[in-house]
């Protein structure tokens, strides 16, 4: 089925029929369910008798409601029998003797408490007011400068017009945790008086000199704050609240602000950004604050050097060429080609460019009207939306995508992938490229390449593996076999700002053969590549790729190498796979939830919390009732502001939360306070 079919047309039904994934051979009254329904628990009460006395916790061990299965899960699982920590917590106990965080009231005992009373959908309706103005901004901002100490408001009110619509906002929010983000205020009257016009270049060094140091102080109170765990993971307000609050207008008047006010700018953005780099920040796939890496992107922005020639990088175009030939390296390719792009999602637009460029080569010259035939992609059905993206984008239309089912684990299905190619022959249309994913975004699944390899050499396709995700497990002994055959691919997306903790943006497509990026993208602009240069042009990178100005991606990573070598990099995704197999571990120990693969291969961890109300609750309304709660869990738990974990619904699976593993900052301790914070939560509603 095509991705267009499939995705952009899809209705919502009502009754969904259940994963394969969840398919039950028999529930509690004896009945078979419905082909492709869900499991249920079995409805049974009974608590089963205490064989050594009680556990660490002071509870009774409860009889597991695992769902009957005929796939040998409960011999995976190990013990059948469950703890719930929904009566731990209530009993005041909890998972780890040293989880320190903030309390679930808020950051300081005593702060005002969001008003959950409403629910998370009402605080999004239409009836909002018209934006101030800035002079009004500037007014409400005053309270003496911001009590002219420079620090935020420790109690925020909102206007009078605004907070008298109580029914879509609570007019108090918790205290503002403002310990890291405050001011050098000796400098204050200094740098009150400087505008913008008193910097370098035309400007004052001292003057500069004030004006950065006392931002890089702040910035590194910032870091500093992002590692306290005692400090939130964001202070959540809703759109309107927040523009509200923070001044976002870009002025015309010719009054320009003072230095210090541009200081406060930065506080304030910096006070309600989500702290992605804080250990209990789990909610994306990149994650983390590495400071190697942050080293290196701040020398890259004062550079603020362009990658296309030789001549104005040329330190950072040696290092991106050492760089690729040690992924390459690790890849398994002794020669290759490659280049540092925008994002996973322009890396992978490289790779079906070169490939319809290998099919294609009068594509370049004369667009899609050289197509003989239609050239079709073949992809997982839980690929990135990069792909069926990228071939809108070249024209080819997102019916060109083939997306293959996938098995239980949510891995392409072979037999599936070849009948759907012997079809597009059959067809007249041309097989073009096979993606294989290497880490879907939420199961964390690996294609098979071995297998994918070899139907690409049958009927003559160009491989691609998006390994944007689970490309870091190729610097791990251990964990590398997960992408065993990598080296027969044609070119392979890897983000080392994922995985390997390098900040954003961090990513490379590499190419098996020299020259092709070359041959498919070069326009020979004689302003900037001029062959007679008294130097190599083939240093030049700009005419093999498809941006002309291109950042300098490549330093931060060049310098955590240095920093880590290739073995620091091991531990540290060893270090995650451990993290990941801890909370299976958890998960499995404890009735309050559901995984939903028993296995997995990266370090996704899915799962559902299930409430004492939902235990003995079966079929399609337990699934459903499941779904709503995870997303009601996730807002709240984004007004306390403690942590952030991510949700999805996934085929006919209804929401879900997906734990990713990819801050080497997290602990075991952090993973069983975001376990007991989604109870507490849940046992609130």
């Amino acid at each position: 089925m095509s991705y267009q079919n499939k995705f952009l047309n899809r209705k919502t039904v009502a009754g969904t029929t259940g994963s394969p994934l969840h398919q039950a051979s028999s529930v509690a009254n004896g009945t078979s369910t419905a082909s492709g329904g869900y499991q249920t628990r079995e409805n049974n009460n009974a608590v089963s008798p205490v064989e050594n006395g009680i556990d660490r916790m002071g509870l009774q061990r409860k009889s597991s409601r695992a769902y009957e299965r005929g796939d040998g899960l409960d011999e995976r699982m190990g013990s059948s029998r469950k703890y719930s920590l929904t009566q731990a917590i209530s009993n005041g106990s909890s998972l780890g003797q040293n989880s320190s965080g903030p309390n679930s009231a808020g950051f300081q005992d005593g702060a005002p408490e969001l008003d959950y009373s409403q629910p998370a959908s009402a605080l999004q309706g239409p009836n909002f007011h018209l934006r101030r103005t800035q002079s009004q901004r500037a007014i409400e901002r005053s309270p003496a400068a911001l009590q002219r100490v420079g620090t935020l408001t420790t109690k925020e009110t909102l206007t009078p017009s605004f907070a008298a619509d109580k029914q879509f906002f609570p007019t108090t929010f918790p205290q503002i945790d403002d310990r890291y983000l405050r001011l050098d205020y000796a400098n204050q009257d200094y740098l009150s008086k400087m505008l913008h016009s008193d910097l370098l270049p035309k400007g004052s060094p001292e003057v500069t000199r004030e004006f950065m140091s006392t931002l890089v102080t702040l910035l590194l109170n910032y870091v500093e704050m992002q590692n306290d765990r005692t400090s939130r993971v964001l202070e959540f307000r809703h759109p309107k609240q927040l523009e509200q609050i923070v001044d976002i207008d870009v002025p015309d008047e010719e009054s320009p602000s003072n230095l210090y006010q541009i200081l406060l700018d930065c506080q304030q953005a910096l006070q309600y950004q989500v702290r992605s780099g804080h250990p209990r920040f789990f909610n994306q796939i990149s994650t983390g604050l590495d400071m190697v890496s942050l080293a290196g992107e701040w020398l890259t922005a004062t550079t603020n050097s362009n990658m296309f020639t030789y001549e104005v990088s040329p330190v950072f175009v040696l290092i991106e060429k050492a760089v690729l030939q040690k992924m390459r390296e690790l890849v398994g390719w002794p020669t290759g080609d490659g280049i540092f792009a925008p994002g996973g999602s322009i890396s992978t637009l490289y790779a079906i460019h070169l490939a319809r460029h290998r099919k294609f080569p009068l594509c370049k010259t004369k667009g899609v009207y050289a197509l003989t035939k239609r050239p079709i992609i073949f992809t997982s059905a839980h690929c990135h939306y990069s792909i069926p993206q990228a071939a809108a984008v070249m024209g080819l239309g997102t019916d060109s995508v083939v997306e293959i089912p996938v098995d239980e684990k949510g891995r392409m299905d072979i037999d599936k992938l070849e009948e759907q190619i012997m079809a597009c022959l059959e067809r007249g249309d041309e097989p073009m490229l096979i993606n294989a994913t290497c880490g879907t975004t939420v199961l964390g699944a690996f294609d098979p390449i071995m297998p994918i390899a070899d139907l690409c050499e049958k009927y003559d396709i160009w491989l691609h593996a998006d390994a944007a995700w689970g490309g870091g497990v190729l610097v791990s002994r251990k964990h590398r076999k997960l992408m065993n055959g990598i080296e027969r691919a044609n070119s392979v997306t890897w983000n080392p700002h994922k995985m390997l903790g390098a900040h954003l943006q961090c990513s490379a497509v590499l190419i098996r053969e020299p020259n092709q990026l070359f041959s498919c993208n070069n326009m020979s602009a004689d302003y900037l590549f001029q062959q007679d240069k008294h130097y190599n042009v083939e240093y030049d990178t700009g005419d093999k790729a498809i941006q002309c100005g291109r950042k300098n991606d490549v330093f931060k990573l060049w310098l955590m190498w240095r920093a880590k070598g290739t073995l620091g990099f091991e531990r540290q995704v060893n270090g995650l796979f451990e993290l990941r197999d801890h909370l299976v571990r958890r998960l499995n120990e404890f009735e309050d939830f559901e995984l939903i693969l028993p296995e997995p291969e990266c370090t996704n961890v899915c799962f559902w919390y299930v409430p004492p109300s939902c235990a003995n609750m079966v079929g399609n309304r337990r699934y459903e009732r499941l779904g709503r709660i995870t997303a009601i869990i996730k807002a709240r738990m984004m007004d306390r502001g403690n942590l952030m974990v991510g949700y999805q619904p996934l085929d006919d699976r209804p929401n879900f939360f997906r734990m990713l593993f990819s801050n080497a900052a997290s602990t075991n301790e952090d993973v069983d306070f975001m376990l007991e914070e989604i109870v507490r939560i849940g046992h609130e509603l």
